[in-house]
């Protein structure tokens, strides 16, 4: 599948960011910046692209079968690292080289390390707090996890909060997101202003916000939402069960947190909820039944779908494909269309999905950046370093424009569309546009 699947839009924009390794960026911190940077030494392609996350969603399946053994039994063990592998928020991390495949691997190993600590293991505390300083190198969900722990000991272990282990743990893990903040320190806190402002909503404010978030599980976890919520409540009803009530402490910060943002913000997207699925996969080992397993096999028979639509033409690919093909068909177009505009063109966007699948696709051939006005203390170039120069833009034909081009260019051709086709059948429109002399940019912050 990691050979076949073309790259998601955000993979390749982090696939930007390993060309541009920083101590952090603005949408995310930055190891995923360099994993990918280490594999595309070897080749470009999607797999190298998506190397390492193959290798930590492996890991992640192991640690998640030692920890549930280590709970309850082999049973269980095998069972949540089998059905890790058939949701798709959980199986997209060990897959996809998107900052989820270091979180979850960080989040995994930090409830089995934290669990030997409480259970006689103190030394294990150093290994807790290194596993949630890279989690939160590689995603700030992972600053959930702590308050799940700290939840926990209060309930159940009151006495492991004087441990010095736990301190030690703690500091380590400040320590290793230290590149971060100094990011944000240099840049004007633009991380932390994005995060809390800035960034685009994913649902609307308040219970149809709620709602949007639960209604998109279906897509993220199929069928076995409903088998996470029954997880929820298993959890809750043996609580006495020292083991049930570690994994519900530190499984509830991640619901409660999105559905309080979606309540509030509108910020929540479907994918946020993945690291409170983990631990609850070991619920789901332990109480498992019938009912769960037909869950899980209806699941299964989706994903199997999908996967063989990839390549048995006769299958029609699975809604939203319309999403990740196209841009490998259009890229040639683009380079194209730049030969006859001559040397010095730039590729423009009004959406960094765009720019940054066709850098990729293009390898960088063409100077990209966002109009009307790119954040500064992104990846992308200020507008003004290109005054002068002709462009080319491409739209999505779905898609209405969020930039007039007319505002920034003294011409605009809109040139002959091009129709992608897969599997014999017409997929995806762009809309191609030539672009001449960019005006110099009004209204952006300096860079």
């Amino acid at each position: 599948m990691a050979t076949r699947a073309p790259l998601i839009d955000d993979e390749a924009y982090y696939w930007l960011w390993a060309h541009r390794l920083d101590w952090s960026y603005l949408d995310h911190p930055p190891l995923i910046a360099y994993l990918i940077a280490l594999t595309i030494r070897v080749g470009d392609s999607e797999l190298w692209v998506r190397a390492s996350p193959l290798l930590l969603g492996a890991a992640t399946t192991y640690v998640l079968y030692l920890f549930a053994r280590e709970l309850f039994d082999h049973r269980a063990g095998i069972v949540a690292a089998s059905v890790f592998q058939v949701v798709p928020v959980l199986a997209g991390g060990a897959l996809l080289a998107t900052p989820d495949a270091p979180l979850f691997l960080c989040w995994t190993a930090a409830l089995r390390f934290a669990w030997q600590a409480i259970h006689g293991r103190p030394s294990r505390w150093i290994w807790t707090g290194a596993a949630v300083g890279l989690g939160l190198l590689g995603k700030l969900s992972m600053v959930l996890l702590p308050p799940g722990l700290l939840a926990f000991l209060l309930w159940r272990r009151r006495g492991a909060l004087t441990n010095f282990g736990l301190l030690g743990a703690a500091a380590l893990a400040i320590v290793l997101f230290l590149p971060v903040v100094y990011w944000n320190a240099v840049h004007d806190w633009a991380g932390m202003r994005f995060i809390l402002y800035e960034r685009p909503g994913g649902t609307p404010r308040g219970m149809a916000g709620v709602v949007e978030v639960m209604v998109q599980q279906f897509a993220f976890a199929l069928l076995l939402f409903p088998a996470f919520l029954w997880g929820i409540w298993h959890a809750w009803r043996n609580r006495r069960d020292e083991r049930y009530a570690y994994l519900l402490a530190t499984a509830l910060p991640v619901p409660l947190f999105v559905i309080a943002a979606a309540w509030t913000t509108g910020a929540p997207h479907g994918n946020w909820l993945g690291p409170g699925y983990l631990g609850l996969l070991i619920v789901l080992g332990a109480g498992w039944n019938r009912v769960v397993g037909g869950l899980a096999a209806a699941s299964a028979a989706l994903i199997i779908y999908g996967f063989l639509a990839q390549f048995v033409s006769a299958l029609p690919l699975l809604p939203g494909a319309e999403e990740l093909y196209g841009w490998k068909e259009a890229a040639p177009r683009v380079q194209q269309e730049a030969a006859a505009l001559g040397a010095g063109t730039i590729l423009v966007a009004d959406r960094y999905q765009i720019a940054s699948q066709l850098s990729y696709h293009t390898r960088g051939a063409l100077p990209a950046t966002l109009l009307p006005c790119p954040n500064p203390a992104s990846i992308w170039p200020h507008p003004g370093r290109y005054t002068g120069a002709d462009a080319i833009a491409v739209l999505d034909a779905r898609w209405s424009p969020t930039v007039e081009w007319s505002r920034h260019f003294r011409r605009v051709d809109e040139v002959d569309p091009l129709t992608v086709q897969i599997h014999g059948k017409p997929l995806r429109r762009f809309r191609i546009f030539r672009l001449h002399e960019m005006l110099p940019p009004q209204g952006c912050r300096p860079p």
